[in-house]
């Protein structure tokens, strides 16, 4: 590879070889400073024994740096042509495996294989902002595969993850993050180090995902989809939030907030991860029915 990925002179070669055109849905804004990525690679403390998952690598800004630091590298590419663009520019490298698939519904079952190890995988990726939620969440509820996730997203969502009970921004994301993973904010990213500039600036976050969560409750699905409903509408009290999402008698649900000494004009945005899964557990055969 004659010059870096992170070059504007790489990107608008490739531009024009490739006829690539950029699609605002799916957030292609390429790194172009290497000390950011280096940052971001050091981090997530990747070795070179590490196995390493990248999402959406787009030109190969970030997997060309990945590739000094690690054993083996998958990526998850969507867009074809980029697809095309990394198989070329980064042909014969044995440790990289190239894959044209949506994370959204990519099977991570296939890590293994791909892998060939049982290896705990960290998950590095400058996400796409359409679908960063979406992403999380999938990457959560696959935790068993991953050790770690460093992630960079616009600093407005990662306000989400680490916000506090009763503030606008704590929400379903936040409490799922708090259930599966420990989660710090690392470094702010500068909308200008991205070609093309994006409106926002971004926030490098790091997931270490637990062992076990910090509360137990009968059933996970059960206590999310309470979750769920509670944030469904913010502006109704959480008796009436429930029983309209969840069919829910509301003298049941004032019932269970009784008995947690929680106060029945309560709104979901100001319970804690340790009072729905209390509450779940009190409502769990009425939410199963």
């Amino acid at each position: 590879m004659p010059t870096k990925p992170t070059s504007h002179r790489y990107i608008r070669e490739n531009i024009a070889r490739y006829d690539f055109h950029f699609k605002k849905e799916l957030g292609q804004n390429f790194l172009t400073d290497d000390n950011i990525i280096r940052n971001i690679i050091a981090a997530s403390n990747i070795t070179a024994e590490d196995v390493v998952l990248e999402i959406g690598p787009g030109m190969g800004s970030l997997t060309y740096f990945l590739l000094e630091s690690c054993k083996r590298l998958a990526v998850v590419e969507k867009d074809r042509i980029l697809v095309k663009i990394l198989q070329d520019n980064f042909c014969d490298i044995s440790q990289l495996t190239i894959i044209n698939d949506d994370i959204l519904t990519f099977d991570f079952d296939r890590l293994a294989d791909i892998f060939q190890t049982k290896q705990k995988i960290k998950v590095i990726s400058n996400l796409p902002y359409s679908i960063t939620s979406a992403a999380i969440m999938r990457l959560l509820t696959h935790s068993s595969a991953f050790d770690t996730l460093t992630l960079m997203m616009q600093k407005e969502v990662a306000h989400r993850l680490l916000a506090l009970p009763s503030t606008k921004d704590y929400g379903s994301l936040t409490l799922a993050v708090g259930y599966y993973a420990e989660c710090s904010a690392l470094f702010q990213v500068p909308s200008q180090v991205f070609f093309p500039r994006p409106t926002v600036d971004s926030t490098v976050v790091l997931l270490k995902l637990r062992t076990k969560p910090p509360v137990e409750t009968i059933d996970e699905a059960s206590m999310f989809a309470l979750i769920r409903a509670a944030f469904s509408t913010r502006r109704k009290t959480l008796v009436n939030a429930l029983s309209n999402q969840l069919q829910l008698d509301k003298e049941a649900i004032a019932g269970a907030l009784n008995a947690l000494n929680i106060d029945t004009r309560i709104r979901g945005e100001a319970l804690t991860l340790a009072q729905f899964a209390a509450l779940n557990d009190l409502l769990y055969d009425k939410i199963k029915k």
